[in-house]
């Protein structure tokens, strides 16, 4: 009678530890993507010759560490990625790129999975803008570029079980954030084929608790954050200049994954007052070259990643003594928690679709 209940406790643990125990591969992946630049302005028409091609190379490495930002994302994968693209331009030229990413599950099953892949790095183009030996490139003004990539890729298993082809969707961002004029940048829109293989299995224990909505502090808290950096006009060739940025902002969580933000921005740039000069003197305008402050109001999201988070914004610019490119304006970029209170970030202010600076930026949260 002992040995029998002893071996139905051994059992039961057995089974209870197979049914919450879990199964992770680290992986390579190759992917051959073929596309088209996107015209998004009309001085690109001459850069633009066809469709591009290329190949992206990533490492991808499980992190399984039972935090609640694991739990939360389905242990998502992180890893490097080095990219080659040839946009099939004499103008253009050719791109490598580097980068760190992130795979996150959408959804998995025992045959297939969907995975959305973000990365973020730097690239080097072979050809960039010479106002003699390449005056058509109005896309990428120095050969350092920041770079940027979105892939949404489907997985479907083949017979064997640590191979695998993928298929999906992928745009490629390429530009050097406005630190050298000309810069339209450039997005190519991708359909991708590859392979992916399953390499060591390693086996954890997933974390079961989660946090719950009554944990979640729901209140509204203020931030002020203070931004600089240095960028160029429109213009070519007409200088590097500083600039400054105060944001004032609220913000709320709203459940696990998100805070939402509503604020204020004013921007402080100095290359605007030499770019009102040279309007002035080349153009006969009056506009006051000492009014080149602007002022805007916006929205944002920010998703949360332990102490990291992914801001997103649209704003739009209410004081705006000088017409500059656009009124709305967007921000992309990265938060990273320094404490409770301290904050920094890494943002890149856009235009539509040009980008205007770099933002680094050092926050306080009431």
């Amino acid at each position: 009678m002992k040995k029998s209940i002893l071996f139905f406790f051994l059992s039961f643990t057995v089974l209870v530890n197979s049914q919450t125990e879990a199964i992770k591969y680290n992986n390579i992946q190759t992917d051959f993507f073929f596309g088209r630049p996107i015209e998004h302005d009309k001085k690109l028409k001459d850069a633009i010759d066809g469709n591009s091609y290329g190949i992206l190379l990533s490492f991808n490495k499980i992190n399984t560490k039972n935090t609640n930002f694991n739990k939360l994302y389905n242990y998502p994968e992180r890893g490097f990625s080095f990219l080659y693209q040839n946009f099939n331009s004499d103008v253009l030229g050719e791109v490598f790129g580097g980068y760190r990413h992130y795979n996150y599950n959408l959804k998995n099953t025992s045959s297939s999975s969907l995975k959305l892949i973000s990365g973020f790095g730097f690239g080097y183009v072979t050809k960039s803008y010479n106002a003699i030996t390449n005056p058509n490139n109005h896309a990428l003004g120095s050969k350092l570029l920041a770079s940027a990539y979105l892939k949404l890729q489907f997985f479907q298993l083949l017979k064997k079980e640590k191979l695998s082809i993928n298929t999906g969707v992928s745009l490629i961002h390429f530009s050097n954030i406005a630190l050298k004029n000309p810069n339209l940048g450039i997005n190519t829109v991708n359909l991708n084929v590859g392979f992916n293989y399953l390499l060591e299995p390693i086996k954890f224990q997933p974390l079961q608790e989660e946090i719950t909505t009554n944990e979640l502090d729901k209140k509204v808290y203020f931030n002020l954050i203070l931004r600089g950096g240095y960028n160029e006009s429109l213009e070519i060739d007409s200088g590097i200049f500083p600039f400054y940025t105060v944001t004032f902002y609220a913000n709320k969580t709203i459940n696990k994954f998100s805070d939402i933000t509503f604020g204020t921005d004013y921007f402080k740039s100095e290359f605007l007052k030499n770019h009102i000069k040279n309007k002035n003197l080349e153009e006969g305008k009056t506009y006051n070259e000492n009014d080149y402050a602007r002022v805007g109001i916006f929205v944002g999201h920010e998703l949360i990643q332990n102490n990291f988070s992914f801001v997103s914004q649209i704003g739009y610019t209410v004081y705006y003594p000088f017409p500059y490119v656009s009124r709305v304006y967007e921000r992309f970029g990265l938060k990273y928690k320094l404490g409770k209170h301290l904050f920094s970030e890494v943002t890149m202010k856009i235009n539509l679709f040009r980008a205007e600076a770099l933002e680094i930026g050092l926050g306080y949260k009431f």
